[in-house]
């Protein structure tokens, strides 16, 4: 747990109880083995206090904040500790559905859209089209029934022990929301799962745990409360599938209303995924999601990559750039009041986070959004090295020892293959990965690489599947061997970066 968590209503901060550890083990200790052996959550570790972090839009609004919940440090260390036992049993049982992506080992926001990406792409490359549902659920986290999360806890396998500690965990919470100074009145708290504990996203994704099987049509994905219905079609036969998504929207919002769940057709979208040609053949395409109609949009925004129809990722690329070079600029403005190696962790933190925040998606972009975003790694290196506009910025890149953007990009590109061929990923990408060795059954010099996957088009070579074969079979044997995921994005950053220096 990190050591700049905020602290609860105690005010007791995480820094305070590490340095006292030696003196309160043994009692700890006691407290949380007593705890879930008589199952038993102290009622002291239910108080939260609220903060509200804004959002959006106007800040005086309720809905334009998000409630973050602080709670005492000393009931994460116990969440924790269940969460260590309670977490193995689910994923060695398989308990938990193969289509949420959220709060599991080796998966992240980039895995889920790596997943659905290359299924679009796939589809493309087979001249079909894609609808796709991007659904909202309003406060999904304060809405959970606690008697419905009991009985799907009940279903998935837990002990009669385990659900008293569940049960004992969620019940007789209280709450305040704190502004600045000014505290409100502790109100109780009968539905929900506090945001900010170590538990609550565990419970949450059991709780939505059989969502992704009720449409019959449609495949699902989620991440957490974000799910998505798509399928791929051909132009001519949109008719029936506007009646087959309409019908699992249904099913959908009827989970939802047994459920507890309050789904959002205001922030519902629809988006048509497809080339050019196949997405201009399309008719009239409608669907209705409790009693609002839903129209294709040109783009969309999901776990933070904005996609266009055609997936060139032109828009996600300008805004990117536009936030990145905004950002710099205020950096730029206060750059002398910090050493060069601060500002370099600033940039980092602030800058390149979001420059390339799940570059596996949309590194197949085209080579002018590349240089778009090579222009705000040199302003960044302007600014670390304060040069002037117009001054050649490649001596100034070799110093820091910053590889070119396209070159990042195949680093990223590359670790992650490593991660698929090494049982470091989901296995809805490790799987798809064969060696020719396998098809052929013969021992050839060539056997241990990948097969590489036919595609009809250049869309198809687009896809991840594709790009990580071919970068995967180029890799040296030596590189292949690394122990770890460090060492070998360490000697793959080195390689690269003798190239760029030379």
């Amino acid at each position: 747990m990190a050591t700049g968590k905020a602290p609860g209503n105690d005010k007791i901060p995480l820094r305070v109880i590490k340095d006292c550890l030696p003196a309160i083990l043994p009692t700890l200790t006691s407290i949380v083995n007593n705890s879930l052996t008589s199952g038993v959550f102290p009622s002291m570790w239910k108080a939260a206090e609220v903060i509200p972090i804004h959002k959006q839009s106007d800040y005086e609004k309720p809905e334009n904040n998000r409630p973050i919940s602080l709670l005492p440090i000393l009931s994460k260390i116990c969440e924790r500790t269940a969460l260590n036992q309670f977490m193995p049993y689910l994923v060695l049982n398989e308990r938990l559905s193969t289509n949420q992506s959220g709060n599991k080992m080796w998966h992240s926001t980039e895995t889920s859209l790596i997943y659905t990406t290359d299924k679009i792409l796939g589809a493309i490359d087979q001249k079909e089209t894609t609808a796709m549902v991007l659904l909202d659920m309003s406060k999904a986290f304060d809405s959970i029934s606690h008697k419905t999360m009991l009985y799907k806890l009940q279903d998935i396998g837990a002990s009669t022990s385990a659900i008293d500690w569940f049960r004992s965990y969620l019940a007789n919470r209280t709450q305040v929301v704190r502004v600045n100074t000014k505290i409100s009145d502790p109100l109780p708290l009968t539905s929900g799962v506090p945001q900010g504990s170590i538990l609550g996203p565990m419970l949450f994704g059991v709780y939505v745990n059989d969502l992704p099987s009720t449409p019959k049509h449609c495949l699902v994905e989620s991440y957490v409360d974000d799910t998505k219905l798509y399928m791929s079609f051909q132009p001519h036969d949109s008719g029936n599938i506007v009646a087959a998504l309409n019908e699992d929207l249904v099913s959908i919002r009827n989970w939802c209303f047994e459920n507890g769940l309050l789904l959002n057709p205001n922030k519902t979208k629809l988006i048509i995924y497809g080339s050019r040609q196949m997405t201009a053949k399309i008719p009239e395409f409608r669907l209705t999601l409790l009693g609002k109609d839903l129209e294709p949009s040109e783009t969309v925004k999901d776990l933070g990559v904005n996609f266009d129809k055609n997936l060139t990722f032109n828009e996600h690329i300008i805004k990117t750039v536009s936030s990145c070079m905004s950002a710099l600029g205020q950096i730029g403005r206060v750059k002398h009041a910090f050493r060069k190696d601060i500002l370099i962790m600033i940039i980092n933190s602030l800058v390149f986070s979001k420059l390339y925040y799940c570059s596996s998606v949309w590194a197949n972009t085209t080579d002018t959004n590349i240089k778009r975003l090579q222009g705000v790694q040199n302003y960044a290196a302007r600014i670390v090295c304060n040069i002037r506009k117009y001054d050649h910025v490649s001596p100034a890149l070799k110093s820091l020892k910053w590889i070119p953007v396209k070159s990042h990009l195949y680093l990223r590109d590359a670790v992650m293959a490593f991660k698929c061929m090494t049982g470091l990923s989901p296995e809805y990408l490790s799987n798809k990965f064969i060696s020719r060795g396998s098809i052929s059954g013969r021992a050839t010099r060539n056997s241990q690489k990948l097969n590489i996957p036919l595609c009809k088009s250049a869309t198809g070579q687009r896809s991840f599947y594709y790009r990580i074969v071919s970068i995967w079979n180029a890799i040296s044997p030596t590189l292949k061997l690394s122990q770890c995921v460090s060492s070998f994005k360490r000697n793959l950053k080195l390689d690269l970066l003798k190239k760029f220096l030379s």
